[in-house]
């Protein structure tokens, strides 16, 4: 299912985290790092192809800086900046 890009936001990016790597939401706060999380880079990796795959919007060449360090709402914000940028070249 390809979900609007341009509606992209927090809720959503902890809902794909819980789904994608079977995490309890109790754990899914919005200052709680990737890390933290028992993410890696790789499962940040496998993370943005899974939104690529949701939004259609090519993210892996524009989204550099997101890093197990970051929390889930530093990654949500770059994500939904990438995401607009995305839609505004369409």
């Amino acid at each position: 299912m390809t979900e609007s890009s341009s509606q992209f936001t927090e809720e959503e990016l902890i809902r794909l985290i819980g789904e994608e790597f079977s995490i309890d939401a109790e754990r899914l706060r919005p200052d709680v790092t990737f890390g933290e999380l028992g993410l890696d880079s790789l499962a940040l990796l496998e993370l943005i192809v899974s939104l690529e795959n949701r939004t259609g919007a090519r993210l892996l060449e524009d989204i550099q800086g997101v890093a197990p360090s970051d929390t889930l709402a530093t990654a949500a914000a770059q994500l939904a900046s990438t995401l607009r940028t995305a839609d505004t070249a369409r």
